[in-house]
């Protein structure tokens, strides 16, 4: 996969960003409450906050001074009295600049592109598993999956998905996947259950590669299975 370039993690930056606009604009407060299964923590309406508080923190150089879940709960608690009409409103109105700042914008295209399919999981509304914004999301998710199984001498993967084949180098002989892009995104994320990351179309044995892939706790595999509309 070739590499993006920044006016590219822009473009799926904005287009996930209109894509959870619409989205969520119009809902109850029931489903605005609802819990996100794959981000038991917050609901639909504090998932959106997060959203809007972490592009804001990006342009003020807001940065994180003590946990990163102490910065992201920050950026929800802001929003979480404000009409959702309101938070969409401040975030729709946020430019994205286009330059190299922390968070990179690979890092909030790769954020909001997962919880915009989080958000459709839990409003059970199928969305584009083949947009752009995927597309530039598994860009990202490749390259986290080569840091940590190169960094644990964990087998390198033969990926197959709709869009090519790669490989992903690690510290031992590799092994195959093939699978969609869509679900190889979700997978790296962690929006799925042991038994369905193990369940995919691997050719060895995935183990290793999925101890090593989450090693880290940034993200981790779900308690239960993850099913319906979007899921995986």
């Amino acid at each position: 996969m070739r590499a993006v370039k920044v006016d590219e993690q822009a473009r799926a930056y904005e287009e996930s960003r209109s894509s959870v606009e619409a989205l969520v604009r119009d809902r109850t407060a029931d489903e605005l409450a609802r819990i996100v299964p794959c981000c038991p923590k917050w609901t639909v309406e504090d998932l959106v906050g997060h959203l809007t508080g972490v592009l804001e923190d990006r342009n003020d150089k807001r940065l994180p001074t003590g946990g990163f879940e102490e910065w992201t709960s920050a950026q929800v608690d802001r929003h979480r009295a404000e009409p959702i009409d309101v938070v969409l409103g401040t975030w729709m109105s946020l430019p994205v600049e286009h330059n190299d700042d922390v968070p990179s914008l690979a890092a909030l295209s790769f954020d909001v592109v997962t919880h915009e399919h989080d958000l459709r999981h839990a409003l059970g509304v199928p969305g584009d598993r083949t947009s752009f914004a995927v597309h530039v999301g598994s860009a990202r998710a490749l390259d986290r999956m080569a840091s940590m199984l190169a960094g644990a001498g964990a087998p390198g993967v033969r990926l197959g998905t709709e869009e090519g084949e790669y490989l992903v180098e690690g510290g031992a002989p590799p092994i195959g996947l093939t699978t969609t892009t869509f679900r190889f995104m979700r997978l790296v994320t962690g929006r799925v259950s042991r038994t369905q990351a193990e369940g995919l179309d691997w050719d060895g044995d995935a183990t290793p590669v999925l101890d090593a892939l989450f090693a880290d706790g940034f993200f981790s595999l779900q308690p239960v299975d993850v099913i319906g509309a979007d899921a995986f």
